[in-house]
């Protein structure tokens, strides 16, 4: 058994002994990503020192996310992994995601984690806490037995290149 596995397995395995615990999993797995655009939202109002700059932090997500999502649906189709539940029916699933063939990368850890790196190569205020809300989002999707963790790193991953490709293309286009 590879480690990616033994982790998503050890991870995976506290489902169900805690209702607390389990509710913690659940609301990062699904709702905290909800409470991340918000957040994104009100910093893009607090940190945008002009009417120019507000446009951009609005619409610059947008379309990174939609490169993000296209670049992952990308990887996905050349990779072919299917999810946990698929692999190892007898894992413990607290719910039961719309999709069965596609777990890597993982769609949320990208989002989650596009939040945190437009914050932070734009500069906007409550960067930290959108970081925090990311590793929840990711644990999570583990937690819940929807995704490995090398999914969730794929997601991250796509969510850097992205943020920096729109940072770059910033510096080149708009100064």
């Amino acid at each position: 058994m590879d480690l990616n596995t033994k982790i998503f397995l050890k991870i995976n395995g506290l489902v169900g002994k805690n209702r607390w615990l389990d509710a913690f999993g659940r609301a990062g797995a699904e709702w905290v990503i909800i409470a991340m655009a918000g957040w994104y939202l009100v910093s893009v109002m607090v940190g945008s020192p002009t009417l120019e700059k507000l446009y951009f932090n609005l619409t610059v997500l947008p379309v990174g996310w939609i490169f993000a999502w296209l670049l992952d649906l990308g990887i996905a189709l050349l990779v072919r992994e299917n999810r946990p539940q698929v692999e190892m029916p007898e894992i413990k699933q607290i719910f039961k995601p719309m999709m069965s063939w596609k777990s890597f990368p993982s769609d949320h850890s990208m989002t989650a984690f596009l939040f945190f790196f437009m914050a932070l190569f734009f500069g906007l205020p409550f960067m930290a806490g959108l970081f925090i809300l990311a590793l929840w989002v990711v644990w999570g999707r583990i937690y819940c037995g929807v995704h490995y963790p090398l999914d969730a790193l794929a997601g991250f991953l796509t969510a850097l290149v992205t943020g920096l490709l729109a940072y770059y293309l910033n510096l080149i286009f708009l100064l």
